[in-house]
């Protein structure tokens, strides 16, 4: 199993965590293998060309297929150039600030910043939260001062310090919310968290922006359709196991999404068509 994030982060440790589970529902040993790089572009890349005999898959996440394409232009793959197997988790993106901030709410943050005429200095890593800042911006008119920076971990280390006002963050954020160091005025989700009830969407305060970049599974093209059968049954028994669930929502702080190899080709090729328009405005 190639794996196209670094060790220790939430991908990574979802991909060990299945290939442990799949090895002993296989009887055969799933080894993991570090492919890190470009969001996941780099493991995808080196994917494409292995042999499509059902024994390479890769971990990686649905944005290196569906948005880094559509920006980066050296990227030449397709969506339909993978047998892609299932999609298994996502994190939970938010837009948080300090706990002692005064902005309560979303809107606190976009009156205040009117208000101040000065940008809103926002950390972000990925291309998804780029997309957001352009959603908020063409509906609220604030201006966002982008500070790129190497994770979300380092975003919110920027934020504790008191260097940003904001920052875009994964599943990383809940530890730091629940000891009182920071808080959530909106996430990224499709419908509110259960763990979190009073944190609004993006969607449902009214802009126009929903990304959900989750983790899932792929293979190269061209897997016979008993491999991709047998693949897609151990894959299901291994993310539906109580002991791996345990471990992705307690510990990882992650949100379960099973999605067979026909839905998540669907979930893909909608997710590049809802990103289209915005990704067409940023150019």
């Amino acid at each position: 199993m190639f794996i196209g994030f670094n060790p220790g982060g939430a991908v990574d440790t979802t991909g060990r965590v299945i290939a442990d589970k799949m090895s002993k529902i296989l009887g055969q040993p799933v080894v993991a293998v570090t492919k890190s790089g470009g969001g996941g572009t780099v493991m995808a890349a080196q994917l494409i060309n292995a042999p499509a005999d059902g024994y390479t898959i890769g971990m990686g996440a649905s944005a290196a297929y569906t948005l880094t394409p559509q920006i980066n232009k050296d990227i030449t793959f397709k969506i339909d150039d993978f047998t892609h197997l299932a999609t298994l988790t996502y994190p939970s993106d938010a837009i948080v600030v300090k706990a002692d901030s005064p902005w309560k709410t979303l809107d606190d943050m976009i009156q205040s910043v009117k208000k101040s005429g000065r940008p809103l200095s926002f950390a972000s890593q990925v291309s998804a939260s780029r997309l957001m800042v352009m959603a908020i911006t063409e509906k609220s008119g604030v201006e966002f001062k982008v500070i790129p920076v190497k994770g979300g971990a380092v975003g919110i280390q920027e934020l504790l310090g008191g260097h940003i006002d904001s920052t875009w963050s994964g599943s990383g954020w809940t530890e730091q919310v629940r000891a009182g160091k920071l808080r959530a005025l909106a996430t990224m989700s499709p419908e509110r968290m259960k763990d979190y009830p009073d944190i609004p969407t993006l969607l449902e305060l009214g802009y126009n922006f929903s990304f959900v970049d989750t983790f899932m599974l792929s293979a190269p093209k061209g897997v016979p359709a008993d491999a991709v059968a047998k693949l897609s049954a151990a894959i299901k028994q291994a993310i539906n196991d109580p002991e791996v669930q345990k471990i992705l929502h307690d510990k990882l702080k992650l949100l379960t999404k099973y999605r067979d190899a026909k839905e998540t080709l669907a979930f893909l090729k909608k997710q590049y068509a809802d990103v289209e328009p915005l990704v067409k405005k940023l150019k």
